[in-house]
C-alpha cells in the first residue's frame, strides 16, 4: 500500500468554510446549526438520544448547549453555539483506533480571537507551515482563513481549513487513525513458490497488542486507499489476498479467519501482507502456516525422473512414439512435471520447458 496515497485521502477530508457564521452578527440569532458529515454516509444521527435524520446531517434551529450525538459508532457530547455552527467530519472505521475526523465549534471568548486544539492522541499542530507545539493548546490568532494540520508519527495525519472569527474561540477537536501500514513495503524473502510476502510490521505497541484488530484496520483502510468505500468493492482492487499475522493465523479481504483446509488448489500467483514485529522476520508460527499454506493453493505435482539411458540423454519427443519429431534431450536425474500417459501406455507426457513433450517410460518413472 502506497503511504502517499493514504496521506492524500486522509489530508483532503475537510473542506473550506469548515466553520462559518449564520449570520453577520452573532446576537441576531439564539439558534444553533448543526452539520454532520460521515463516511459511510446514511448514518442515522440522534440529538439527545432522539432520531433527527440521516448522515449527511444539517439543521440551522437547534437549541443552544451541550448535547450528546450519536451516529453509527460515534457517541459523544458536542457543543452547540446560538448563532454559529458546529461540523462534525468523522470517518468511521472498524474501531475507534482506526477511525479519523474532527469536531470544529465556536464560543464567546472573553480573552480575544484565539485557536484551541486537543487531539487524541496528543499531536503536532500546525498553523500553515508553522508549527504551534503539541495539543492540547491555545493559541491567539488573527481573524481569517488558515489551514489547520495535525500530525503524529505512526498515525494518518488530519489537515482542514478553519475560519477564525473575531473576538471568539475556535475550538477544533480531532481524532486521528492509526497508520496500519509501514512506511514502505518490502518483500520477505520466503521458500513458498508463487507466494509474495509484503512485509506490513511494525513497532507500534497498540497493533502488536492484537492482531485481529490489526487486520480489520489493513482491511478497511486498504479499501480507502484504492479509492473503494468501506464495506463495497471488495473483489475490484485489492493488494492482498491474505493477511498473515506474527501468530500464525491466516486472514481473508473481510477480515475473517481463514482455515487452511478450507482453500482450494489455484494456478495463479498471491499476495500476503505480513503483520509481525519489526526487525524480526517472519515468525517460527507464520513461517509454518506459509507452508501449510504452500501445499494446499499450490500441492506438488507428480514429476518424471529421467534414468540412465547409456548415451548420457533421452530424447523427448512431440508425441508418444518414435515416429513424432524430437523436440529436445533430457538428461538423466533431471525431474519433469508429469502431465499424463500415452493410450497404450509406454510414453510419459512431460511439461518439458514450457511444452507438452513425451519421453519413453522405458527410461523415465514417475515419481
Amino acid at each position: 500500500m502506497k503511504l502517499s496515497r493514504l496521506l492524500l485521502i486522509v489530508g483532503i477530508v475537510a473542506v473550506l468554510g469548515i466553520v462559518a457564521l449564520l449570520g453577520s452578527n452573532l446576537s441576531l440569532s439564539s439558534k444553533a446549526a448543526l452539520s454532520v458529515i460521515s463516511d459511510p454516509t446514511g448514518e442515522k444521527v440522534a440529538i439527545d438520544g432522539q432520531e433527527v435524520g440521516a448522515t449527511p446531517f444539517y439543521s440551522d434551529n437547534l437549541s443552544e448547549g451541550e448535547v450528546t450525538l450519536t451516529f453509527g459508532d460515534f457517541s459523544q457530547k458536542i457543543k452547540l453555539t446560538g448563532g454559529a455552527l458546529t461540523v462534525v467530519n468523522w470517518i468511521l472505521g472498524p474501531a475507534e483506533s482506526f477511525s479519523a475526523g474532527e469536531i470544529v465549534w465556536l464560543s464567546p471568548s472573553l480573552t480575544g480571537t484565539e485557536l484551541v486544539v486537543i487531539s487524541r492522541p496528543a499531536a503536532e499542530v500546525f498553523l500553515g507551515e508553522e508549527s504551534l507545539g503539541n495539543s492540547p493548546l491555545s493559541k491567539a490568532v488573527e481573524p481569517g482563513e488558515y489551514s489547520l494540520g495535525i500530525k503524529k508519527e505512526g498515525y494518518f495525519p488530519r489537515t482542514l481549513k478553519i475560519a477564525v472569527k473575531e473576538g471568539y474561540r475556535l475550538n477544533t477537536s480531532v481524532n486521528l487513525s492509526l497508520n496500519p501500514f509501514p512506511v514502505e513495503e518490502k518483500e520477505i524473502t520466503s521458500s513458498a513458490k508463487k507466494i509474495k510476502v509484503l512485509d506490513l510490521s511494525t513497532a507500534e505497541p497498540l497493533l502488536l497488542a492484537d492482531y485481529t484488530l490489526w487486520v480489520k484496520g489493513v482491511v478497511f483502510w486498504a479499501e480507502k486507499a484504492a479509492g473503494g468505500e468501506p464495506r463495497q468493492g471488495r473483489d475490484e482492487k485489492k493488494s492482498y489476498n491474505y493477511l498473515l499475522t506474527a501468530e500464525g493465523k491466516l486472514y481473508d479481504l473481510e477480515g475473517s479467519e481463514v482455515s487452511l483446509t478450507s482453500l482450494s488448489k489455484q494456478t495463479e500467483a498471491v499476495t500476503l501482507g505480513y503483520l509481525g514485529e519489526s526487525g524480526q522476520g517472519l515468525s517460527a508460527a507464520a513461517s509454518s502456516t506459509l507452508g501449510k499454506l504452500r501445499t494446499a493453493l499450490f500441492p506438488t505435482p507428480a514429476q518424471v525422473l529421467i534414468l540412465d539411458t547409456g548415451v548420457g540423454f533421452l530424447r523427448v519427443r512431440s508425441g508418444p512414439g518414435t515416429n513424432y519429431s524430437e523436440i529436445g534431450k533430457a538428461k538423466p536425474g533431471e525431474k519433469y512435471e508429469y502431465l499424463g500417459v500415452g493410450r497404450e501406455g509406454g510414453w510419459f507426457k512431460i511439461d518439458f520447458n514450457g511444452r507438452e513433450g513425451w519421453v519413453s517410460s522405458q527410461y523415465a518413472k514417475k515419481v
